[in-house]
C-alpha cells in the first residue's frame, strides 16, 4: 500500500506557482500627501484664518491677560498687543478644565 501525502487543505501549504518578485518595478515617485492635493494659501488668508482663530480664544474667555491666573477653561495669556491693535497669545496649557 502506498504512503498519503498529505493535502494542501490539512497543511495550509499552497501547491501552486508562487508569483516572481522580482519583476516587480521598484517605487520611484514619493506618495502624494493631503496637504500637497490642496491649493496654495495667500499671504492675506492665511493672515485671515490667524485673527480668527485668535479672535475665537478670545470671545470664548479662552484667554487671559498676563499676569493673572488662569481661571478653568482658559488655555491662553495675552501676552501684549500689535501695533494694529491684535492681541499676542501665549499658549499656557492645553487642558481648558
Amino acid at each position: 500500500m502506498a504512503k498519503k501525502t498529505p493535502t494542501t487543505a490539512s497543511t495550509g501549504i499552497s501547491r501552486g506557482k508562487s508569483p516572481d518578485k522580482s519583476v516587480v518595478p521598484p517605487k520611484t515617485a514619493k506618495p502624494q500627501t493631503v496637504a500637497s492635493r490642496l491649493p496654495a494659501l495667500s499671504a492675506a488668508q492665511i493672515e485671515a484664518a490667524k485673527q480668527k482663530y485668535e479672535q475665537g480664544i478670545i470671545a470664548r474667555g479662552e484667554a487671559v491677560e498676563a499676569g493673572k491666573s488662569l481661571p478653568p477653561g482658559a488655555t491662553h495669556e495675552i501676552a501684549g498687543h500689535r501695533p494694529d491693535g491684535s492681541p499676542i497669545l501665549k499658549r499656557k496649557r492645553f487642558s481648558a478644565s
